[in-house]
């Protein structure tokens, strides 16, 4: 426990590194030359929930974790390895992706609330479809180009579970993607609505989540036993209500954003991008001589 903390709070600290503080202050926890790690910087650098489970000794070890880290931090700069193209290239592009997460976090932020009249007004009209059960199946992939790739062969005639087995990331690949049955609630909020709005046999289109794209199968609708309550459920649809309302917060002010900004993909060019690629490495690897002895045969001990 305490080396995996110790791990995460470097992870975190590694962000500052390059904008402590120079010179001396008050709460001055560390000092590396004419760099120093501040009290105040310090807490700000560890998310939340990794600090509630840091002991003391916790906080002492990813302390001199940021002291190594700043030590090696300075060396890179004296060599000029922060200075290099690619390493320029690389942190612009960490700049770029917090910068946008912090954005989203505050547009994610300024979406009301579910209430519990609307969770319960939910609850009513879907009541029937909490007491069901849907057996599912589903193809998971990094991409959409691979996700709509996938679609077109089981929509050309491959069977669900033979592309699955073959394409899907999930660990439930091995079993032809079979999610087994589930209650509303109890399935990622994404695929919820189409799960239960699809027939039996039928296939979904593509589906972005967090976790990538996918496809869903319903293989199957049972009632299940019992009938469930608001109070019972009340938690899985306030959750549902909630991601379904972000979501939609998100994918509204995304449209926006491009019908106001000139957007260009020219899937032809990465196509060609890619063709290039491929060919300088086939023949890069062409060109490479086999690995020889010291007489230009097989190498000493070889049968």
């Amino acid at each position: 426990m305490k080396r995996f903390v110790a791990a995460g709070a470097l992870v975190a600290l590694s962000i500052v590194a390059s904008s402590c503080s120079r010179g001396g202050g008050d709460g001055e926890l560390a000092r590396v030359g004419g760099s120093t790690l501040s009290a105040e910087e310090f807490y700000a650098s560890v998310p939340e929930q990794l600090l509630a489970v840091m002991s003391p000794e916790d906080q002492e070890e990813a302390l001199r974790s940021w002291v190594k880290t700043e030590l090696f931090y300075q060396e890179a700069v004296r060599r000029g390895i922060d200075d290099q193209e690619d390493m320029r290239r690389r942190l612009r592009e960490i700049e770029r992706e917090l910068v946008a997460e912090e954005y989203i976090k505050e547009l994610m932020d300024g979406v009301p609330d579910v209430t519990e009249d609307e969770a319960r007004e939910y609850f009513r009209e879907h009541e029937g479809e909490y007491a069901l059960q849907v057996r599912l199946a589903h193809i998971l992939v990094r991409s959409r180009q691979e996700a709509e790739r996938a679609l077109e062969q089981v929509n050309a005639g491959t069977p669900f579970e033979t592309v699955a087995s073959a394409m899907s990331i999930d660990q439930t690949a091995s079993i032809g993607g079979d999610l087994g049955y589930m209650r509303r609630g109890e399935i990622l909020h994404e695929l919820e609505e189409p799960a239960f709005s699809l027939k039996v046999g039928e296939v979904s289109g593509v589906i972005p989540s967090s976790y990538g794209y996918h496809i869903i199968k319903v293989l199957d609708r049972q009632p299940g036993a019992g009938r469930p309550t608001f109070e019972a459920r009340r938690a899985a649809v306030m959750n549902f209500l909630t991601s379904k309302r972000r979501r939609e917060a998100f994918d509204r002010r995304l449209d926006d954003l491009a019908s106001h900004t000139t957007v260009v993909v020219d899937t032809a060019a990465l196509r060609r991008a890619v063709r290039q690629k491929m060919s300088d490495t086939t023949t890069q690897g062409s060109t490479e001589e086999p690995d020889e002895g010291p007489d230009g045969g097989e190498e000493e001990g070889s049968p």
